[in-house]
């Protein structure tokens, strides 16, 4: 029996080496090494976008080149496309719906690509009664609407929350009963950053896109956007651009017109979507400028009848697509080459 052990120690290092071979490592090698090709030729500007509806908009326009050599490399179940639009060399990534998958996209990209700053992109939500359907905005600032402290009826709101939802004030009739729903606080985000100390988290609500790509952003306004999905089908009157509101972001579709105004009311936000601030504080814990584009596709729940992002989604998503190849064309190369965050 002696010689049992040996055996064995024998057969766990034969099973090591096969699969350093052959297995999950030797796949790893090969991503990495397509990557490395890539880099050499960046860097590039990243594009991040959220569902298929989107998607088919950005490649409708043709302006994608994709790269002869290297046009993509699938990572964790997405595909990274590699290539141009006009002379920017770009990587774009679909990262499907929600606040994880968009963080976990972006800093996917962050971390493997030679990337000098975001572009995310999609449709929206309208909030803002001064917006319509079709409208694009690109928001200076965003919000995470769905960090909560839920409490019960007789609870007390922490004071450090930003506001506060009385779920027992929108009662109808005002007076009848009591409402077990009690209120909600909405909570800061912790903000961790290459420019603080390990685990030293900041308080922040707001997070802001990057100063220099929205002035560049704010010359966009006046372009002209499409009002009809079909020579049958057109919007009432012709969509506008407006560079510097504020947006929402939680995990939540809206379609609610209680909400709506409320986090109108009370925030001042006009656009209401599921991603934007992932990707926006992601991008700021990395250092690295980001910039959102947003096409209004709905009301958000104010509407009377369905909810028409079905009718309105394509041609919302179509403006932001023009907006954002307009806002591309305008990046200097030079800054497109640049990783500094102003």
């Amino acid at each position: 029996m002696a010689g049992r052990p040996r055996f064995m120690l024998v057969v766990l290092i034969s099973f090591l080496v096969v699969v350093s071979v052959c297995g999950i490592p030797s796949e790893k090698r090969i991503s990495w090494s397509r990557i490395n090709k890539i880099n050499k030729k960046g860097p590039y500007i990243g594009l991040i976008t959220v569902y298929p509806p989107e998607e088919n908009a950005f490649f409708s326009t043709r302006a994608f080149k994709s790269d002869s050599r290297y046009p993509f490399l699938d990572l964790s179940g997405r595909r990274f496309r590699v290539g141009r639009i006009y002379d920017r060399k770009v990587i774009y990534v679909r990262c499907g719906i929600g606040m994880v998958n968009a963080a976990a996209a972006t800093q996917q990209m962050l971390d493997l690509f030679d990337i000098t700053g975001i572009i995310h992109f999609g449709i929206s939500g309208n909030v803002n009664n001064s917006m319509f359907i079709g409208d694009v905005s690109i928001p200076k600032q965003f919000a995470h609407t769905g960090l909560w402290d839920w409490m019960n009826p007789n609870g007390t709101v922490d004071s450090n929350d930003v506001a506060q939802l009385k779920i027992g004030g929108y009662n109808v009739p005002q007076n009848d009963g009591f409402n077990l729903l009690g209120k909600i606080g909405f909570s800061r985000e912790q903000f961790f950053s290459v420019s603080t100390e390990g685990n030293a988290a900041a308080p922040m609500f707001w997070a802001e896109v990057s100063h220099e790509w929205l002035q560049l952003a704010a010359s966009l306004e006046g372009m002209e956007l499409e009002k009809c999905v079909n020579s049958s089908l057109c919007l009432p009157k012709k969509p506008k651009l407006v560079v510097g509101l504020k947006g929402s972001t939680s995990n939540s579709f809206l379609d609610n017109a209680a909400y709506r105004d409320f986090l109108f009311q009370t925030f001042e936000v006009t656009t209401a979507d599921m991603e934007s601030s992932a990707v926006v504080m992601t991008c700021l814990s990395n250092g690295f400028r980001v910039i959102v584009i947003r096409g209004m596709s709905d009301l958000a729940g104010s509407q009377s009848g369905e909810n028409p992002i079905h009718t309105f989604g394509s041609l919302a998503a179509l403006n932001t697509v023009k907006a954002v190849l307009r806002f591309i064309k305008k990046i200097p190369v030079d800054v497109s080459h640049s990783k500094s965050l102003k």
